[in-house]
């Protein structure tokens, strides 16, 4: 009797250590600590809102390589709606995570309907953001009116085909 209650107790540890582990995965989060807080808005052509436009394009033209590079800027503003302005001194760092799928070799993977695209983020200068690469630092003179200046591009990733492209990013700013 002893042995079959010892025997219970170590399939019942066993099943229970079992299940502690079989249900597990990654939470991401994302803040900022910061000396001045803004609400953040995209900003295209002097539109303000959360979709930046990378144009229509035909399969040549993406396979080419030869999409055009689009600015476009994080504007910040105070509660009162004034800029929020980078003070001489200062700067202020931006990350961005993936929202939708996940950075691949190009950029921000496409989660819509065209195969082989991707999104390619870039800071002020052209640099690539990756996964190794996700914040930027700007000082005062980068971040005229509170915007902070981006660029994005619709790249191919192989072969592509048509159809549609959809990416997201989250970001963070931290003024310090």
């Amino acid at each position: 009797m002893k042995t079959k209650m010892t025997l219970a107790a170590v399939l019942l540890g066993a099943l229970v250590s079992s299940s502690a582990f079989a249900n597990t995965g990654t939470i991401n989060f994302i803040g900022s600590v910061s000396d001045t807080t803004c609400d953040f808005v995209g900003e295209q052509n002097g539109a303000q809102g959360n979709t930046i436009d990378l144009g229509t394009h035909t399969v040549d033209v993406v396979n080419a390589g030869t999409t055009p590079v689009i600015d476009f800027a994080l504007v910040g503003k105070k509660s009162d709606g004034t800029a929020c302005e980078v003070e001489d001194g200062k700067s202020v760092d931006v990350s961005w995570v993936p929202a939708s799928g996940a950075w691949d070799a190009m950029g921000l993977q496409n989660t819509g309907t065209a195969t082989n695209t991707a999104v390619k983020l870039m800071d002020k200068t052209g640099k690539e953001f990756s996964a190794v690469r996700d914040t930027v630092n700007y000082v005062p003179a980068d971040a005229v009116g509170g915007a902070l200046p981006f660029k994005a591009q619709l790249v191919k990733s192989g072969v592509a085909t048509a159809g549609t492209v959809i990416s997201a990013a989250k970001f963070a700013v931290a003024y310090k």
